[in-house]
């Protein structure tokens, strides 16, 4: 064989080697292009399955905490409307508060300015008096009004509550402008008939006064 027929097949051979890898590596970077590919898919599809997961659980728990908010609302507006409730008293049971009391009840405070109730409802002629912890909300045609202290044990004593002559209360009791600590000040009730002072004689000393219209 002669120098130019070995060199032809050299390089006859050194193509075809060229045009395998050539081949190779085409398949190769397809293999590799397929293989990003499909990861990045997955990757999509995990990511919009994580994320569709997580919308719908906020979306529920969002629709959770409306309704928890919405009931409570609801609640707080019956009070507020003047809704019958019922409240659960250790040792006692069920206590049924009239609307306009429920009312009250709320508008004053609740449980956390005048705790639970320690009686049922007493009825006097065309009016209801329930006792709680801290006062007694007195409800009649002329409105349901808050008794406290030393003027509702002198209201509900010697003055005969909503039966004696000083009639029904018509607005809540009160503190006067200056305060208990002044002369002169205290606490006020005013009623259909008349006015309960408890006043501060400026020693530190409370003394009542019964003022009849």
């Amino acid at each position: 064989m002669n120098t130019s027929m070995t060199r032809a097949m050299a390089a006859a051979g050194g193509l075809a080697i060229a045009a395998a890898f050539a081949v190779s590596c085409s398949a190769t970077k397809d293999a590799t292009k397929d293989a990003m590919s499909s990861a990045s898919s997955m990757g999509s599809s995990a990511a919009s399955a994580a994320g569709s997961a997580a919308s719908s659980a906020a979306s529920v728990a969002g629709s959770a905490a409306s309704s928890a908010g919405s009931a409570a609302s609801s609640v707080v507006s019956s009070v507020l409307n003047g809704t019958p409730t019922t409240l659960n008293v250790p040792g006692m049971g069920d206590v049924s508060l009239d609307g306009p009391t429920a009312a009250a009840y709320a508008r004053l405070g609740g449980a956390s300015a005048l705790g639970a109730p320690t009686a049922m409802a007493e009825k006097i002629g065309d009016g209801t008096v329930q006792a709680f912890a801290n006062g007694t909300i007195f409800t009649s045609p002329a409105g349901s009004y808050l008794v406290q202290g030393e003027i509702l044990k002198r209201y509900m004593g010697e003055q005969g509550g909503p039966a004696g002559k000083l009639g029904w209360p018509t607005a809540d009791e009160t503190e006067t402008g200056g305060g208990s600590k002044v002369a002169g000040g205290g606490w006020i009730s005013e009623f259909q008939n008349g006015t309960i002072t408890w006043l501060n004689d400026g020693k530190g000393t409370f003394a009542e006064t019964v003022t009849m219209k």
